[in-house]
């Protein structure tokens, strides 16, 4: 009950207190105009796998996706979702095609303990924007440890596996897959590697940031 309240009372002080820009902390917006201009939208160099962030994993953006995802508030999915929902955009105009959303899933126990899944938010949020299908297909089968916690060689162990979906459920799809913060890429590849295994025809990855 506990771990569904944070949320809650998360959105009601929204609702109650004056936006202030999650980056720099000036009043007016969630995110405010200034450091949206600052953001230099990027293709993360991942083999096989192309990969399209908003920005550096650095600043405002990385303020505002730490309080996004450590200070419970789940409100700051519709602007950082925005900023991917753009880069999206901006791809389909150009011809690119896709046909489905897919989220990378937390565990169900990670999502018990910080009270929603960061990652799904923005993955709604960016099918809204463009009009796009949202569909959950991937689920993570295994509790690992944060990537955060571990080094670039130890990440791709811990991940190995940690992803799994219904066969046929994404045949022929050209998917969207979406991630909130990308580094070595790993967990990318990994859902990736999944959502092929769903049946996904082509993937493509978008994120809010790179940590280089």
């Amino acid at each position: 009950m506990r771990d569904l309240a944070r949320p809650v009372a998360a959105g009601v002080a929204a609702a109650l207190v004056p936006p202030r820009c999650a980056g720099c902390d000036a009043p007016g917006a969630w995110l405010c105009l200034e450091c949206r201009a600052a953001l230099e939208p990027a293709d993360v160099p991942l083999a096989g796998l192309p990969v399209r962030v908003a920005g550096l994993y650095e600043g405002p953006l990385r303020a505002a996706i730490h309080r996004y995802k450590y200070r419970a508030e789940p409100g700051l999915a519709a602007e950082l979702g925005d900023l991917v929902a753009d880069l999206l955009a901006r791809d389909l105009a150009r011809g690119s095609r896709v046909d489905v959303v897919v989220p990378v899933p937390l565990h169900p126990r990670r999502v018990r303990e910080r009270g929603y899944d960061q990652t799904a938010l923005l993955a709604e949020r960016i099918a809204l924007r463009t009009g796009m299908p949202l569909r959950r297909a991937l689920r993570r089968v295994r509790h690992v440890r944060p990537q955060v916690e571990l080094d670039r060689s130890e990440r791709l162990r811990n991940v190995a596996g940690a992803f799994a979906g219904a066969v046929g459920s994404l045949r022929g799809a050209r998917v969207a897959l979406v991630d909130d913060v990308v580094t070595t890429g790993a967990t990318l590849r990994e859902a990736a590697r999944a959502a092929h295994g769903c049946g996904a025809r082509r993937v493509r990855a978008y994120a809010v940031a790179h940590d280089e």
